[in-house]
């Protein structure tokens, strides 16, 4: 997120001499966008104290379990329509990245070496993943004329994900010395349909005869799955609910601009 901030503070730095050379930018009317981006994470997403973990009918440890979200990349493609010089309307499919990373503590043990391994395991893994957000809203501009201008945007829609954000997974070892996968929190149908908010704001930069950058800060929210307390046992899933996050994202954009007003040169 550094970086893409960086490369927009050198952006206006450079369009500030281009701005010298011309009275009024063209202004864009129709636009097509590619973005790419990476998001702040999300902080913790759920959280439980102690969910027991059975070895055999006369042994239980006791895990401490955490699920957080990490940074991850952001893509976003979009359409923008504006019919005068601020208002206009936008489409959106946005490849939003939600991936994750785990926590675990042993709590209490009887000292199985099953445990030790899937804890391990567990805090070791890092889970990739991404939601489709499509959606339609509007976007307010100021000074459009001019080569280097702010906007804002709010949009609504549909959040479509297929990853689970409750399953969990460790690795423990048999008697052969084997790896085998062993599942502490089961997930059969991860998939959901959720509603997507979004509001950001940024800035343009015209580059050229039909061409854009933009760099948006954006906060999304969006509604995903979270544990609320442990299951029985293992190979179980436990309750749950959704709840509300925000995810805020930087992305550096590229406009091809389809239609455009030209505007005045010296």
């Amino acid at each position: 997120m550094r970086l893409l901030i960086s490369l927009m503070a050198a952006l206006a730095t450079l369009l500030a001499s281009s701005a010298l050379r011309a009275q009024t930018a063209d202004q864009a009317r129709l636009m097509f966008t590619v973005g790419l981006g990476q998001s702040s994470g999300g902080g913790t997403l759920w959280s439980v104290g102690r969910q027991p973990f059975i070895i055999d009918p006369s042994m239980t440890d006791t895990l401490a379990l955490t699920r957080s979200f990490r940074r991850s990349l952001d893509v976003v493609l979009s359409g923008s329509y504006f019919p005068g010089d601020h208002l206009g309307f936008n489409v959106e499919a946005q490849l939003l990245g939600l991936a994750t990373q785990d926590d675990c503590r042993i709590v209490e043990t009887q000292g199985a070496i099953e445990t030790q391994d899937l804890c391990r395991t567990i805090g070791q893994a890092k889970l990739s993943g991404a939601s489709a957000a499509l959606s339609g809203g509007l976007i307010y501009r100021v000074a459009s004329h001019q080569p280097l201008h702010p906007y804002a945007r709010v949009n609504a829609g549909l959040l479509i994900t297929q990853q689970s954000f409750v399953k969990t997974t460790g690795t423990v070892y048999t008697v052969a010395n084997e790896p085998a996968q062993l599942t502490l929190y089961e997930d059969r149908n991860p998939s959901t349909l959720q509603p997507y908010l979004s509001f950001g704001g940024g800035v343009v930069a015209v580059i050229g005869k039909g061409y854009q950058l933009r760099f948006e800060l954006r906060d999304n929210w969006v509604r995903v799955p979270m544990v609320d307390g442990p299951a029985g046992r293992q190979g179980l899933k436990p309750p749950t609910s959704t709840v509300g996050k925000h995810i805020l994202t930087a992305t550096l954009g590229f406009d091809v601009v389809l239609e455009r007003k030209r505007g005045r040169r010296y």
